[in-house]
């Protein structure tokens, strides 16, 4: 009987034993599963840990989780695995089209994964061994026709076949933060935190007094952090309008504390629509969306020779036009005809900082004006603006992207190029809920969030911390800096143990050197060495490149986890 060892058992990873386990059924077949997860919350992973701190929301609404469908029954032998319910019913989150989306705490999500694994009653099964073992595994070796898995227990352990379902890992340090942490360590009074989370890092900042932090990064784990640190004895949020998440922040008069993010461009964020009856002025049609997969499929699975993604993101304009267009919605006044609003909308693909007054960007609003901009188009009360339209349209369309892109037949720049142009309007699309941006504003208007040096400031280096240098020459200093920027799944700067000695061994390799680890349709990974039968699969982040889309939970319980678990045990023997 074969032996498969799945490496990370959070929420792909427990898709994937979910769906072996269905299959295992249908096919009437055997297997040994060994799972290898080193932390307490089997199924939620490090992103959905259910003891996080509640600042750390959840960037997707209850109402998008109702497509985190429930378990089926699975009889399996005498063995009856009972079923578990969708998310919405195990939430029981339904609520009218007009009311405010509510968006979960990541910590109740986690609860819901790790309620679902244990559910699953594995190690009671008489038809399957299943042994969880609770160790990092720090390498993968071809020994023979089997492989050898090494934990940082030094046990190890034979199998026949692995599945990696690791989320993200940690990459090697750019120069600018190896520069700032050996500064750092020559000045005790200096401090640098490499990641955001846990946040519970920060918790001895509560006795400080009077502080002024540094924060590397603009999106979504700055809002996190933001919040973590502000209300924790700094003071309080208070919100004073409940339909439109108005806030305030009532700070401590003992405490003093002020926040300095900066990016290099210190383009904002993009809340999500207020509800459900605003987000349906943005939804492309059924048609439309059925059009855009037969369009994109006819050139990214047959044709290798593609210049450029004009087949992708004209068909989108397309779409984006006749939605701008539509008279319910309540978009900024122009005379465009319909092939120039196109246009516009493809120079805007290629460039989001071209001038125009259907955009709304940083040559025409400061950074808090566009804040403002884009929570009063959310809420619908103020004009839509054509670059928050595509936004939310493209949000729309990405599952459709996702799936008719992956594995597909292009040129690896070209897939490079399309993977930076979803990352650029993720700002949009992966945007935060209104209350957030309301909060971030509350701290602007308190001066508890300095928006000063948010444009890619000069950074020196003194005795007393850092020196930040905007563009008008004023400066600000720091004494303490954190990293609040999510590193892109680069193969090639990954800095786990595991991957390394996979790409050192040859096991693996880049599908481009800016992209994530080469796969195929099934999952399989593509290994350097030419003589090696490969028997190692990967699924989500890591494989950037030869799939698209990774990063949302839904994609955790997506096709492409289904797909490779029926081809495993279909072609088990």
């Amino acid at each position: 009987m074969n032996t498969l060892a799945i490496i990370g058992i959070g929420p792909r990873g427990l898709f994937a034993l979910e769906k072996l386990l269905q299959n295992l059924s249908v096919f009437n077949k055997k297997l040994n599963i060994i799972g290898f997860e080193p932390i307490d919350n089997i199924g939620a992973g490090d992103v959905w840990m259910t003891n996080q701190d509640a600042s750390n929301w959840a960037n997707i609404s209850e109402r998008a989780l109702q497509d985190l469908k429930g378990r089926p029954e699975i009889i399996y032998n005498k063995d009856v695995i009972q079923p578990f319910p969708a998310y919405s019913d195990w939430a029981n989150t339904y609520q009218p089209d007009s009311n405010p989306d509510i968006f979960p705490l990541r910590s109740k999500i986690g609860k819901y994964l790790n309620e679902r694994y244990n559910s699953l009653e594995i190690q009671n099964l008489y038809s399957i061994t299943f042994k969880l073992i609770q160790e990092k595994v720090l390498a993968v070796k071809p020994v023979k026709n089997k492989l050898q898995v090494f934990t940082d227990n030094e046990n190890y352990y034979d199998v026949d076949d692995v599945l990696i379902t690791i989320g993200h890992q940690p990459t090697k340090l750019s120069t600018q933060m190896k520069s700032w942490k050996k500064h750092a360590s020559m000045h005790e009074n200096l401090q640098v935190y490499e990641n955001s989370y846990p946040l519970s890092q920060f918790e001895h900042l509560d006795n400080e007094t009077d502080i002024v932090i540094g924060i590397r990064g603009f999106g979504l784990s700055m809002v996190d952090v933001m919040r973590g640190l502000t209300t924790s004895t700094f003071g309080r949020f208070k919100i004073t309008n409940s339909e439109t998440f108005k806030t305030v922040f009532i700070d401590n008069p003992d405490k003093k504390i002020l926040l300095v993010p900066f990016s290099l461009d210190g383009k904002p964020l993009a809340p999500k629509p207020l509800n459900n009856i605003i987000d349906q002025l943005f939804k492309p049609t059924a048609k439309d969306l059925i059009s855009l997969k037969t369009q994109i499929e006819s050139v990214a699975r047959t044709n290798s020779e593609a210049s450029n993604i004009n087949f992708l993101i004209e068909p989108v304009a397309n779409i984006s036009t006749k939605i701008f267009s539509n008279s319910n919605l309540n978009t900024k006044s122009h005379a465009l005809h319909k092939n120039q609003l196109q246009e516009l909308i493809l120079k805007w693909f290629e460039n989001e900082d071209i001038d125009h007054k259907l955009i709304a960007n940083k040559k025409t609003y400061s950074t808090y004006a566009l804040i403002k901009k884009y929570i009063d188009m959310a809420l619908y009360k103020d004009k839509i603006s054509l670059d928050y339209c595509l936004g939310q349209v493209w949000r729309h369309c990405q599952p459709t992207l996702y799936q008719s892109l992956s594995h597909s037949k292009l040129k690896k720049d070209l897939l490079k190029k399309i993977i930076d142009l979803d990352e650029r309007i993720k700002r949009y699309s992966y945007g935060p809920p209104i209350e957030s941006m309301q909060q971030m504003v509350a701290l602007i208007e308190s001066k508890v969030l300095n928006l000063d040096y948010i444009n890619d400031p000069k950074i020196e280096l003194s005795d007393k911390g850092w020196n930040l240098i905007n563009s008008k020459n004023n400066s600000i200093k720091t004494t303490l800096m954190i990293d609040s920027v999510l590193d892109a799944p680069k193969l090639l700067k990954v800095d786990s143990a595991l991957i390394k000695q996979l790409l050192n061994d040859d096991l693996i390799q880049p599908i481009h050197s800016e992209l994530g680890i080469e796969t195929d349709s099934n999952g399989i990974v593509q290994s350097a060495c030419v003589t090696y039968n490969s028997k190692i699969s990967l699924l989500g982040r890591l494989s950037k490149g030869s799939i698209i889309g990774a990063d949302s939970i839904l994609e955790c319980f997506g096709k492409q986890v289904e797909d490779w678990a029926k081809n495993y045990i279909k072609n088990l023997t």
